[in-house]
């Protein structure tokens, strides 16, 4: 009489784990190719500061990254599409990053600065306060330009015909 096969579990939370994979894999890479495509169309949509950070070492390492994931993961269209996108991004993106309203000369120019001395012996509620007695006081001069849309981001711009 042969030995009793031992007796094998089958079935469980692996299996069902492995059946839920299967089958919303095909929805997943739908879903993704759908993000790579939008990613291409607005990529010009993206927020500066985004793209800037995508322009960086770390950021186009993570692109690249994500270009072979994409690749081994799914299929090598959505790598072609992923390689696109990250051409894209990195085209678009601001070589320099300022903000908007931060001063565009040197700091400390002898034409942005004025520095006035004091000569009226009246002191602020402050400097009575601290106890400052200052002997010049240094100002900024602020100069300011009208609003220019030079760019075209907005596809439904108009101009008033009246």
């Amino acid at each position: 009489m042969p030995p009793p096969t031992p007796l094998v579990m089958s079935g469980g939370a692996r299996e069902q784990m492995i059946d839920v994979v299967k089958k919303y894999a095909q929805p997943l890479n739908m879903y993704i190719g759908i993000l790579l495509v939008l990613g291409i169309i607005y990529v010009g949509r993206i927020p500066k500061t985004i793209t800037f950070r995508a322009n960086t070492f770390l950021g186009r390492s993570a692109l690249f990254a994500l270009t072979i994931f994409i690749a081994e993961a799914y299929s090598w269209n959505y790598a072609l599409l992923m390689a696109l996108f990250s051409v894209l991004i990195i085209a678009v993106a601001p070589r320099t990053f300022r903000e908007s309203f931060q001063n565009t000369s040197l700091a400390g120019s002898s034409e942005d600065t004025d520095v006035k001395m004091v000569t009226e012996k009246n002191m602020w509620l402050v400097e009575k306060i601290l106890k400052e007695n200052p002997l010049g006081i240094e100002g900024s001069n602020v100069k300011t330009a009208a609003i220019q849309d030079n760019g075209n981001d907005s596809p439904n711009s108009t101009t008033s015909s009246r």
